[in-house]
């Protein structure tokens, strides 16, 4: 996708945050019944962008400064999931190669051993492979097959695929840049959700740790002891050093996750491990570079289907899922995936296929945690009717959390009918932001397409405002 035309109208009328409109008013406010109701609702009208729309009948039904761009936390991800299956389709899968640089001869290897990643999140991901290391084993065994025993190189990790900006732009400090579980760094050759995981147990020389996996080229720094039970691992947020601190009580073994700052040596360090399982020699270590040229495949690893990840997007609300499609959006309309890209692409994108206008959206990420995201509670509505009538429609509507289901982020809201089993959304939350867009049918058997988009102090009241407004059109009967 060529991004000259638009790339540097975007530079003068977004920026990173978005933050002033482009021409003028998108959606006018409906005159009627919900309009009235909706205006009783809200409070505080400045600090929300609200949007009601039907499909059916396509006009709206109730609207609050539509057009007003704010930071939607992560509804955001609601166009990452869009985006990637309009640009990649709910089938794809993601490879993840392992190949060599050289010939065989006699067992030995006269080469590198290259692991080459299109950065699929599912490699090694414990909810998929509850052994994390299934996948690399596999692939070390097809090298062993070759009647390889000796590896006279080392090991290549090759995440190009996308930037080496490893953490999105503006995400809050209580990340540590990629180090906290919930938000892990970024890679294009991730794996195990690019967690290290220490694991500490006593014994009669001390307190001793392991990786896993086994990866020297992370170094870890133990001052932790002997006695009480809050140990912990840390790193800093530009650095890549673990440090473990405090105290171990009992027989453990005691673990400990930290996400790597570079995260590409964990896969690259689970396959070496993987190859030596298998009796295999690695002399060399690991370094971070492209794939050479001439390099030959051995084992192909496929991915989940992207739907499959689109789900963890929409019900559980997984960063590092949502980061990794998004990047994967990225790398397919520019040919990279980066941050610095995305936002002005996945623009593009949405205005020419869904009519979102200039300056109603900028991703600034692909999970929503970063505070340059903005969006308009009518580009989110746009996207969604955009998405309602595409083949994948329906997998679209079913990665959605639905309302009372245990297995979302709406297990506790909308506990009753008609909106229970019926109204389905993404929700969002940040500081100062509380988000949620999705779909309802109404008690008349309208579809309608609704975001509600909060930027203020009280978030909590804000819960209460858009449940009001859920029951609202759940309930309605023209």
């Amino acid at each position: 996708m060529k991004l000259s035309r638009t790339a540097a109208a975007l530079a003068l009328g977004l920026g990173a945050a978005a933050a002033s409109m482009a021409g003028g008013a998108v959606t006018q406010s409906p005159a009627g019944p919900l309009q009235a109701q909706a205006d009783a609702i809200v409070p505080n009208k400045s600090e929300w962008t609200i949007l009601a729309w039907s499909i059916d009948r396509n006009q709206p039904l109730f609207a609050v400064n539509a057009d007003q761009t704010m930071v939607p936390a992560s509804n955001n991800k609601v166009f990452s999931a869009i985006w990637a299956l309009s640009l990649l389709g709910p089938d794809y899968r993601f490879p993840t190669d392992l190949l060599i640089t050289g010939p065989v001869q006699n067992g030995v290897l006269r080469g590198d051993v290259v692991l080459k990643g299109s950065g699929d999140p599912a490699f090694g991901y414990p909810s998929y492979d509850r052994d994390v290391m299934a996948s690399p084993r596999k692939m070390a065994e097809s090298l062993k097959r070759q009647g390889v025993t000796v590896v006279e190189g080392g090991v290549i990790a090759d995440p190009y695929i996308h930037d080496r900006q490893n953490f999105g732009p503006a995400w809050p400090l209580d990340t540590g840049n990629g180090a906290s579980r919930y938000a892990p760094t970024v890679s294009g050759l991730p794996f195990n959700r690019n967690m290290l995981w220490i694991e500490m147990r006593p014994g009669p020389g001390g307190l001793g740790f392991a990786r896993i996996p086994e990866v020297p080229e992370i170094p870890v720094i133990n001052t932790a002891r002997m006695g009480g039970g809050r140990a912990y691992a840390v790193r800093k947020p530009d650095e890549d050093t673990v440090r473990i601190r405090g105290a171990v009580g009992g027989r453990g073994p005691h673990r400990f996750g930290v996400g790597a700052y570079e995260p590409a040596y964990l896969a690259a360090g689970a396959i070496r491990q993987a190859l030596r399982e298998q009796g295999i020699q690695v002399r060399g270590g690991i370094r971070i570079a492209p794939t050479p040229n001439g390099a030959a495949l051995v084992h192909r690893h496929m991915s989940i289907p992207l739907i499959e990840m689109v789900n963890q997007l929409g019900r559980k609300s997984d960063n590092f899922f949502a980061e990794h499609v998004w990047k994967a959006a990225v790398a397919k309309a520019t040919g990279q995936g980066t941050f610095a890209g995305g936002g002005a692409a996945s623009a593009v994108f949405f205005h020419d296929k869904a009519g979102v206008p200039w300056g109603h959206l900028w991703q600034a990420d692909g999970s929503g945690l970063s505070a340059e995201n903005r969006t308009s509670a009518s580009a989110m509505v746009r996207s969604l009717i955009f998405a309602h009538k595409q083949p994948w429609s329906r997998q679209f509507h079913e990665s959605l959390a639905m309302a009372g289901d245990r297995n979302g982020t709406l297990q506790r809201m909308f506990n009753n009918p008609p909106a229970k089993g019926n109204l389905h959304a993404k929700t969002g939350y940040i500081r100062a932001v509380r988000s949620l867009s999705g779909y309802v049918t109404t008690a008349g058997g309208e579809t309608v397409v609704f975001s509600f988009i909060y930027n203020g102090r009280n978030t909590s009241g804000a819960r209460g405002v858009q449940l009001q407004l859920g029951d609202l059109l759940a309930g309605y009967r023209r």
